[in-house]
């Protein structure tokens, strides 16, 4: 437990991360305290769903809680609505037969966790792995949660968090086993692996990556993969089916019946979800192929704009028009900066990033690094998964920027070194003040 426990140095820079989880999702709270509040019996779904708009996160997490039930795509996130379970059972409990419902705090407290835990994480990497300074590691996790969809990320009620939490952690176990030269343990990946397919599938291929970059041709030995590898996919796949044939089918034939007999009852209810599903599939674009498996995919957006005002833009800056709009409600694929100093920024952290990774690209740590970023941009770039909304899923792979950065900081040396740490302070300033001020007048609003 020693990977939880924290260190001396680390206590100030944390308390201080801490406060600001607290108030983020304090901001959360405020903003739907009196609706997302109300206990007893009630029908949580149409309490929560479609009143909560923050980007594209989901509150379905909020419902969860609230009346547990499986909310979340099986196939994209297996493990998801079994860990949040128990905080289920806690909220029902809390509530009895009162009048409140108590889901947004532990939602809260589950957030700033692992939202504390990643700012540790991502510290831990910078001072141990990389091996800057004291303060210029508090100064490279500074400039991380500056970012906009990491502010965000650690206080909507959606999953990302928990994602950040993991593949963190699971970054900062490869980087001390290849510092000290270690070999990571089977029953190590086997748990990173379970926990983190299991929150979100797509993630699973990071853990391995993980294994063997620190492993080598160990990886393959047949023990190692029957144990790291082949034990967990067979629980998540048996977990998988279990939940898909005893919970979701029974519940999804119910709900088509009792969709049908709403639209016989009420044609223009029938009409108005088939137009916003036909413009919900005009703005998602041309799928690979027409599969339930690729239906988040796309081909026809283009992809340097995509780059420039989505991937780089609005998950590192957030942009003051149409803010924190969601893409299937109201917000447009494309918005624009209003400010030039919003694209210098956002160049020049671009640029901070591709040196850094010019600097350190053989070093085995940034290999590993670039190719869990290597596979989110084909997954995201390249077929287009979730183009259009790629900066919610940000949390999945921003953190290789300050971690490429950090390496050119670190090889940088006298006045080169002082004045990139001047840099990053001012981008951190920035970053925190502009991202800040957006979020904190969408939340009072």
């Amino acid at each position: 437990m020693h990977l939880f426990k924290l260190k001396k140095e680390e206590i100030y820079a944390s308390l201080v991360a801490l406060m600001i989880f607290i108030s983020l999702n304090g901001l959360m709270i405020f903003k739907y305290y009196e609706r997302f509040t109300r206990g007893g019996n009630l029908g949580f779904w149409s309490l929560f769903y479609g009143k909560f708009q923050v980007s594209g996160f989901d509150c379905l997490t909020y419902i969860t809680l609230s009346r547990w039930k499986i909310l979340y795509s099986l196939y994209r996130h297996p493990l998801l609505a079994t860990l949040m379970y128990p905080f289920a059972q806690l909220n029902d409990l809390l509530m009895g037969s009162g009048r409140y419902n108590y889901a947004v705090f532990i939602v809260a407290t589950i957030l700033v966790v692992c939202a504390f835990y990643s700012f540790l994480f991502m510290y831990r990497i910078q001072r141990e792995v990389i091996g800057l300074s004291q303060m210029d590691a508090t100064l490279m996790s500074a400039f991380f949660f500056g970012f906009g969809y990491v502010m965000l990320t650690v206080m909507v009620p959606d999953h990302f968090c928990v994602s950040m939490f993991l593949l963190t952690m699971t970054l900062y176990i490869a980087g001390r086993r290849m510092r000290s030269g270690r070999m990571m343990k089977a029953w190590q990946t086997m748990l990173l692996l379970f926990f983190t397919t299991g929150v979100t599938t797509t993630n699973g291929i990071k853990p391995l990556l993980a294994d063997l970059f620190v492993n080598r041709r160990q990886f393959f030995q047949w023990r190692h993969l029957l144990v790291a590898v082949f034990l967990p996919v067979v629980l998540l796949g048996g977990w998988y089916a279990w939940q898909y044939t005893t919970i979701v089918l029974p519940e999804s034939q119910q709900n088509q019946v009792e969709m049908r007999k709403k639209f016989r009852k009420n044609p223009e209810y029938e009409k108005k979800i088939k137009t916003h599903n036909a413009w919900r599939e005009q703005q998602s674009g041309k799928p690979v192929m027409d599969h339930p498996m690729f239906e988040y995919t796309n081909i026809s957006s283009p992809r340097v704009k995509s780059m420039v005002e989505n991937l780089f833009g609005e998950s590192i800056q957030l942009h003051d028009d149409h803010l924190l709009e969601d893409l299937n409600v109201s917000r447009p694929v494309f918005v624009t900066y209003r400010w030039v100093m919003n694209y210098v920024v956002e160049a020049v952290i671009v640029l901070l990033f591709v040196l850094g990774i010019v600097f350190a690209w053989k070093l085995p740590f940034m290999q590993l690094c670039l190719s869990w970023f290597a596979f989110d941009m084909l997954l995201h770039i390249g077929l287009g998964f979730g183009i259009n909304e790629v900066y919610i899923m940000s949390a999945h792979w921003i953190f290789i920027m300050p971690i490429a950065i950090g390496f050119l900081l670190h090889g940088l040396s006298g006045h080169w070194q002082v004045g990139l740490r001047c840099l990053l302070l001012v981008l951190a300033l920035w970053l925190w003040a502009w991202n800040g001020w957006l979020i904190t007048g969408y939340m009072i609003r």
